[in-house]
């Protein structure tokens, strides 16, 4: 239950999802969308995507990457073929150096995932669920429903993009991401990149970026889309890499493209982003976060709640939702709700925290309370005691075999609205 420092603020680790690099995920994610769904926007997603490339890339090419890059086609099947099917954001080149691949399944998904983002953003909702949603894809348990595709997972309604300010700000996203997607892709048909081992990877990598970076720059379009695909490879990229890796990244690779880029915000940001993925704790947390996330736990909420879930009125100790700070040692104290059921002397329930949706199950003997806690990989006891009226506890709690060698805990009942 280690709650690590989300450096870099919400913002950042949002970004991440905003675009894949194929590697291993949870599930083969085909079923999210109807074959229907897909077949009604390949024919747009196509056009749009063709324009950015026809419009905004070629004209600012110089004259020997266009005749490198001129007979380089748009390829946009329904989904990516082999062992990349099913994979949510599966853009890439093959080694045949005619064509960019962008499979209108990945479009979608992309599409999506702005929309979500400009939506929550716009109403003023936290945008970690994003970043939850992402890691529960990657990490945790997950089926290929449509319940599990962005919108419908995230609590976006069906007529998000009937707000014009959502609508502006989403396919602003989706614009420059479509844009540096093409343009790092690009870069490896440029350089003729064939592969190799993860040393070489890297390398291909950096050359693919520097080249998506220069030619960005020509554009007139902002470069955020060179965040939104980095964000996006540290979240899925393995680290430390390894030949398998499709898309290695490493902070090194981070720091020499922010040196490459006019945009101070922009480097500095990226630099930011290299010094999450050098932090190991950073990592492991995000890993822990997609293993407890739930689709109950990715419904809208505000940036101060811990829960979108009704309050339940405390009617008994440990029983009822409850509100209060969690300490563990070396760490500042952080808030915890906590959802309880009781029926005589036993207590379950969950409880909810900045990385995500934990379990806790007890017994219950006067006004003390006994219990076993599990979140993610971690576990471990704890022991509370209630006040006479029920309304509040406080106690200990402890990893493995231990009641009491992580911290302290309470909490104070929920008046519910």
């Amino acid at each position: 239950m280690n709650v690590l420092p989300r450096a870099c603020a919400t913002f950042l680790l949002v970004l991440w999802a905003m675009m894949i690099a194929p590697t291993a995920f949870a599930a083969d994610l085909t079923g999210i969308y109807a074959q229907s769904t897909l077949e009604h926007w390949e024919q747009r997603y196509a056009r749009s995507t063709q324009r950015i490339l026809d419009e905004v890339i070629r004209p600012v090419l110089l004259d020997s990457e266009r005749r490198r890059l001129e007979r380089v086609r748009l390829d946009t099947p329904t989904h990516a073929q082999g062992d990349m099917q099913g994979r949510p954001l599966a853009f890439y080149a093959p080694w045949d150096g005619r064509r960019v691949v962008m499979p209108v399944f990945s479009l979608k998904f992309l599409d999506d995932l702005c929309t979500a983002y400009a939506w929550l953003q716009i109403n003023g909702y936290t945008l970690e669920t994003i970043t939850d949603y992402t890691a529960m894809l990657r990490y945790g348990d997950v089926r290929a429903t449509p319940e599990f595709a962005p919108l419908s997972a995230l609590g976006v309604p069906e007529d998000a993009l009937e707000d014009a300010r959502v609508d502006e700000l989403a396919l602003g996203h989706f614009v420059t991401a479509r844009t540096f997607i093409l343009l790092h892709e690009l870069g490896h048909l440029y350089h003729g990149h064939r592969g190799g081992t993860a040393a070489q990877k890297r390398h291909n990598e950096t050359e693919a970026d520097r080249f998506a970076a220069e030619v960005m720059a020509r554009t007139p379009l902002p470069p955020l889309g060179s965040l939104v695909f980095f964000m996006a490879d540290v979240s899925w990229a393995g680290y430390p890499s390894s030949d398998q890796d499709t898309h290695p990244i490493s902070g090194t690779r981070l720091r020499t493209l922010a040196a490459q880029l006019e945009a101070p915000t922009l480097a500095s940001r990226l630099i930011k982003l290299a010094a999450m993925l050098e932090d190991p704790d950073i990592r492991r947390s995000f890993v822990a976060v997609g293993k407890a996330t739930t689709l109950a736990s990715l419904a809208p909420r505000r940036p101060d709640q811990l829960s979108s879930a009704t309050a339940i009125e405390v009617n008994a100790a440990f029983s009822g939702s409850y509100l209060g700070q969690v300490t563990q040692v070396g760490d500042q104290a952080f808030p915890v709700r906590v959802d309880f059921k009781r029926e005589g002397d036993r207590v379950w329930g969950e409880y909810r925290f900045a990385l995500g949706v934990g379990k806790i199950d007890g017994r219950v003997s006067g006004n003390v309370m006994n219990f076993a806690w599990e979140w993610a990989d971690s576990y471990g006891r704890g022991r509370f005691e209630s006040t006479a009226d029920g309304k509040a506890f406080s106690g200990r709690w402890g990893y493995h075999d231990s009641a009491d060698n992580a911290g302290s805990w309470n909490g104070t009942a929920i008046v519910p609205h």
